[in-house]
């Protein structure tokens, strides 16, 4: 029966092949550029969100009662170190990181690069997945290097180039090879390798080479580090208040410890919620547009359906005549209405497709192509493919098809409201 349903869907859909072009079309470009839309909030959203234990990764900044002596975004060196070591049964583990810039070459091939300066637990602590190379041991010794795809072809063309030198150039001018070690599969955007839209640091060296380049990150003096600390399970941001607070006391100079109060915020919204909430006002902002695109997309569809059935009258009636019960005729327009939807959003489909990659190159990030949405995703098209349908197609199905027959046939509308 439901074939017989969609036969006829389809041969009226040929047979009003503008009015249908222009229905699809209108609401197709209506789907895409919201599905657009959607999915770089959706990409916003995530950065973060794959972290390993997200939930439990805080970044250690400072709130300073004089703002000439330090920056929000940064804490003292050690400080992250020494709550791991002093207060183990809060703090699970912890990274800091120091970024410089400097000449990396390989033969002729010179660049200036940013590098991230850390500590050995990089790897493990978040996650982040090597082509090539040992997790446990690539940060481990002294003139070690990690590097990214890109960075490896770059350099080498090629990304199997564990085993492969560097030369680093230091702040003194003197140059030293680093053996690469591994070889990072590129991550999605999060706050630890990006901290900030400056920071692309693609080249990650192990703490243990910083004094090569004459900086250290154990000076109780230097406010100047990025630090992160992962807790313990169930363990609370404001259980290491004290901790903090006690530490500088003893460690740091009286000027620190008077004037900076260290706090944790959560690695898994900071992205969102830095520089009081930019990028979340700015989400909100650009939901609204989609959302208003989708609806006056929806809203031209509806009247173009309702406006076109009102010329169908005589069908009905014909239909009637021939033996089409009530129901049957609400059903086919219902199918035909969804039918329509169903192909604008296919169509909406390859829309994203399409335009994705340019837009990935407009936003500098990527977009995620369609199979890389959650499984759950998926039953979004389909629910909207259903709503919509149903509401263009309730007008038809519910009020033209109530028309007794000999009236239909007659072609007359006025009696539609007398229905």
């Amino acid at each position: 029966m439901l074939k017989n349903y969609l036969k006829i869907a389809w041969r009226h859909i040929l047979k009003s092949k503008f009015h249908s072009g222009i229905n699809i079309l209108g609401l197709s470009i209506g789907i895409g550029f919201t599905m657009l839309i959607g999915a770089y909030v959706w990409s916003e959203l995530q950065v973060n969100k794959q972290l390993r234990n997200a939930d439990r990764q805080y970044i250690i900044q400072s709130n300073w009662k004089d703002p000439n002596m330090g920056f929000n975004l940064t804490t003292v060196g050690p400080l992250a170190k020494a709550l791991r070591e002093q207060y183990p049964h809060l703090v699970a583990n912890y990274y800091r990181w120091d970024g410089v810039t400097s000449n990396v070459s390989k033969g002729d091939k010179v660049f200036r690069e940013g590098l991230q300066i850390g500590d050995s637990t990089l790897l493990n602590m978040y996650g982040f997945q090597l082509v090539y190379g040992d997790v446990r041991t690539a940060l481990s010794e002294p003139f070690n290097l990690v590097i990214t795809e890109e960075k490896a072809i770059k350099y080498f063309g090629r990304t199997d180039v564990v085993g492969e030198t560097l030369t680093i150039e230091s702040f003194s001018g003197s140059k030293h090879d680093f053996k690469i070690t591994g070889v990072m599969k590129k991550p999605v955007d999060n706050s630890v390798l990006h901290l900030t839209p400056e920071n692309d640091n693609q080249f990650y060296i192990p703490s243990v080479s910083i004094d090569y380049f004459g900086r250290t990150m154990d000076a109780w003096n230097d406010p100047y580090r990025v630090g992160y600390v992962e807790l313990q399970p169930n363990v609370k941001p404001e259980d290491l208040q004290k901790p903090m607070q006690d530490i500088l006391k003893v460690k740091s100079p009286p000027q620190f410890a008077e004037n900076m109060r260290p706090y944790l915020a959560p690695l898994k919204n900071y992205y969102i919620e830095q520089n009081n909430g930019l990028v979340k006002n700015m989400l909100y902002t650009v939901s609204f547009i989609a959302f208003f695109i989708l609806l006056m997309a929806i809203v031209n569809f509806v009247n173009i359906s309702i406006g076109k059935s009102a010329t169908r009258i005589k069908e009905i009636g014909v239909r009637k005549v021939m033996g089409s019960s009530h129901s049957q005729l609400i059903i086919q327009f219902l199918v035909e209405s969804i039918l329509l939807v169903a192909l604008a959003t296919v169509f909406g489909f390859g829309i994203y497709t399409v335009a994705g990659p340019y837009l990935s190159d407009v936003l500098g990030k990527q977009i995620p192509t369609l199979g890389s949405f959650p499984l759950p995703f998926l039953f979004m098209p389909l629910a909207l493919i259903v709503l919509i349908g149903i509401v263009a197609g309730i007008y038809p199905a519910f009020v033209l098809a109530k028309l007794k027959a000999s009236e239909s046939v007659k072609g007359k509308l006025q009696s539609v409201s007398a229905n």
